[in-house]
């Protein structure tokens, strides 16, 4: 009899621990340190730390929820390696408050990409990408084939949360409908040419910018559906009697229309002078360019387009997180100028706006910018708890 207790008992304790494992959920609490609300903004917190805290089995799912016990999306990133490095899901934090989320083992939702990027080899070798707010585009080597270079950055001015990449390309390509004319999504009519265009990087050699080519290979790292990033690489170019090698990393998050750029030059001398540009297509830029563009050495460019009667303004700009040494009008371009160690990380912020999509004008955009910049530098703050 007591035999049997024991025997009962023991299978007791061993259910209950099956039990107490299988309910394992971390809380993650999500400071807003900014006296301005936070919608949507991507956190990112290491897997292995939820892996051992939940003690997940190879191949296991979690669901993340939020304070409602609403599942939310999520996505594991591996920046291109073989294995998952990090978390990331959107938050809404208002200003100077906490908000709460679970993560669980589970079975999660589908949910829709917000995020898609792909090579465009039927136009030329293009890489486009977009998010449900902005869209952008790079130019490849079927091009450089044809005579055109560039390695500046395009920006689609968007006017829908909708994926278009495919349908504008196949619409355009077949005769359909031209993505430089707006059909009620948005366009393509931004300027680039053999430019830096939009917040692009180049050495500085004599004052004067050293531009690549159009890049060579295009990686894809991560792919949604809340975060693309892709490694561009570029044949080496001079910039005085330097050989330069560069790689560019680009990622872009679901809800912001801000890329993170880092560049990576390699050459063999011990610092290079570097501009992060951003084209103006005037016949005279500097004589506007108090009226145009916006600067602050704590780390903002910022630029105005020259209108369009039709399709309206585009507003562009550059945020580098450690600011900018020298801010100036050159070459056709606004740059911010900084010194740079070769083979280090340079990383920084770069996306437009536009008329027709939130912002009514110049002045709205700096003001934005100001806010985005405060978010840079004061990063949401995360305490994981079980």
């Amino acid at each position: 009899m007591k035999k049997g207790i024991k025997i009962l008992t023991l299978l007791f304790i061993v259910i209950l621990c099956g039990c107490n494992t299988s309910q394992k959920r971390l809380t993650i609490d999500i400071h807003n340190p900014l006296s301005v609300d936070r919608e949507n903004e991507m956190v990112e917190i290491s897997w292995e730390e939820v892996q051992q805290k939940l003690s997940l089995k190879t191949g296991q799912t979690i669901v993340v929820t939020d304070d409602k016990g609403k599942q939310i999306p999520y996505q594991l990133i591996t920046n291109g390696t073989d294995k998952v490095e990090t978390l990331i899901f959107p938050v809404s934090v208002e200003a100077d408050q906490d908000a709460f989320y679970k993560i669980s083992a589970g079975d999660p939702e589908e949910f829709q990409s917000l995020v898609y990027g792909r090579l465009v080899p039927e136009r030329k070798d293009d890489f486009t990408w977009e998010n449900n707010m902005t869209a952008f585009r790079v130019y490849g080597p079927a091009l450089k084939a044809t005579g055109e270079i560039s390695n500046g950055m395009d920006f689609w001015a968007k006017r829908t949360e909708d994926l278009i990449i495919d349908k504008w390309y196949e619409n355009d390509l077949s005769g359909v409908a031209s993505y430089h004319t707006d059909h009620g999504e948005g366009l393509d009519y931004y300027k680039v040419g053999r430019t830096l265009g939009l917040g692009m990087t180049a050495p500085v050699k004599n004052d004067s910018l050293c531009l690549g080519d159009n890049f060579v290979t295009a990686e894809i790292l991560d792919n949604g559906p809340l975060r693309i990033t892709f490694r561009l690489t570029y044949e080496p170019y001079k910039a005085g009697n330097n050989e330069i090698t560069e790689t560019r990393i680009i990622s872009l998050d679901a809800y912001s229309l801000f890329n993170k750029v880092t560049n990576i030059f390699e050459t063999d001398t011990a610092l290079l002078t570097v501009a992060t540009g951003i084209v103006m297509p005037e016949v005279n830029p500097l004589e506007n360019a108090a009226n145009t563009t916006f600067g602050d050495n704590s780390g903002i460019i910022a630029y105005e387009t020259p209108k369009d009667e039709v399709n309206g303004t585009i507003f562009t700009a550059a945020i580098h997180p450690k600011g900018y040494g020298i801010i100036k009008v050159s070459e056709g371009h606004y740059l911010g100028l900084n010194s740079y160690k070769p083979g280090a990380q340079y990383t920084y912020y770069t996306g437009g706006g536009w008329t027709k999509a939130g912002f009514d004008s110049f002045v709205d955009w700096v003001e934005f910018l100001k806010v985005e910049k405060q978010k840079i530098d004061q990063s949401l703050t995360i305490n994981i708890t079980q």
